[in-house]
């Protein structure tokens, strides 16, 4: 036995060699975990990171700032190296979980909110078994850029026909990749996350300090904006044919699209960060579905009295040009 110098717990080392029970463990998704995990894990059990240290998989990790509420944690490894472990399981395909991917973006469809808490609630099995929020599992994120590609080509041929080149495919799929999902992602999980660190802490003398990490913020991102996309992409292209009528049906319908859509985002950002203990009053991340919804009635009201103000005709003309 030796005593570990972290924790102050004891620990037979001697154990480590032994046959580990596969179902003692689980996997980021709450499934039992391989034996090379179990092996990963129980090493990690005898040398736990410190209190203000959060892993980000094998490889790299990020560092929070003590609960203080500067800003959420900063990542760590000097030379970029936690980003060139992500970027680095997108070429391996085996370590890819493709199958708890789908299951998520079902679950997130689900009809009730208890029915989409249940993504969140696989993030504090990532926490008991990892020490993360985040998904270190790039799955998700990659079946995304699939279905923008995928969105791309679709709308490209529907509105501009035989105008539609392989330039402006490219083009607009990147405008799409990294103007649209990446760069808006960026920017609003970062705010939600500085919020969140700034003003939601809940500080206990009797429990660990915590931030939010940046990947998890950015995970409620890729979960909002996928049943977002559902709508607004994949329901709007649907009815196309009449949206684009010249009608007070065509524009009532456009309007409801797109709340529905932008409120899904919302609500589903609401539920992340609920779904962490150490932040209250997280009913602020409500706060734009007043915004959706006064712009939804005002659209719906000057429609019926003759300024009709149709989304999908304008989402269209500034995105593909007149």
């Amino acid at each position: 036995f030796s005593r570990n110098h972290q924790s102050d717990t004891m620990f037979d080392i001697d154990s480590l060699s032994a046959p580990i029970n596969t179902t003692s463990f689980v996997d980021m998704e709450g499934k039992p975990a391989s034996p090379q995990k179990d092996q990963f894990n129980a090493r990690r059990r005898v040398n736990p990171p410190g209190p203000n240290f959060y892993t980000m998989g094998e490889g790299f990790s990020m560092e929070g700032d003590g609960g203080s509420g500067n800003g959420y944690g900063r990542i760590m490894g000097g030379d970029g190296q936690w980003l060139t472990q992500y970027l680095r399981r997108l070429w391996s395909w085996e370590q890819m979980d493709f199958e708890s991917c789908f299951d998520q973006m079902v679950t997130l469809m689900g009809p009730t909110p208890s029915t989409m808490n249940k993504v969140f609630k696989l993030a504090k099995y990532r926490k008991k078994t990892k020490n993360q929020w985040a998904r270190d599992d790039p799955a998700f994120a990659l079946v995304q850029v699939g279905f923008l590609l995928v969105s791309t080509a679709a709308w490209g041929v529907a509105v501009l026909g035989s105008q539609f080149t392989l330039g402006r495919f490219i083009y607009f799929f990147l405008n799409d990749l990294f103007g649209y999902w990446m760069l808006g992602g960026v920017l609003l999980s970062g705010a939600c996350a500085s919020i969140a660190n700034q003003k939601l802490m809940v500080h206990s003398v009797h429990s660990v300090a915590q931030t939010v990490e940046w990947l998890y913020a950015f995970d409620i991102h890729c979960n909002g904006f996928f049943v977002s996309f559902l709508l607004t992409h994949v329901v709007q292209f649907l009815l196309l044919p009449i949206l684009l009528k010249d009608s007070l049906i065509s524009v009532i319908l456009s309007a409801s699209i797109w709340a529905l859509g932008l409120g899904a985002y919302v609500f589903i950002t609401h539920l992340g960060y609920r779904a962490l203990p150490f932040l209250n009053h997280t009913e602020i991340y409500l706060y734009p579905l007043i915004a959706v919804g006064l712009g939804y009635v005002a659209i719906v009201l000057l429609a019926f009295v003759g300024y009709r103000i149709n989304i999908t005709r304008f989402m269209i003309g500034y995105y593909f040009g007149n």
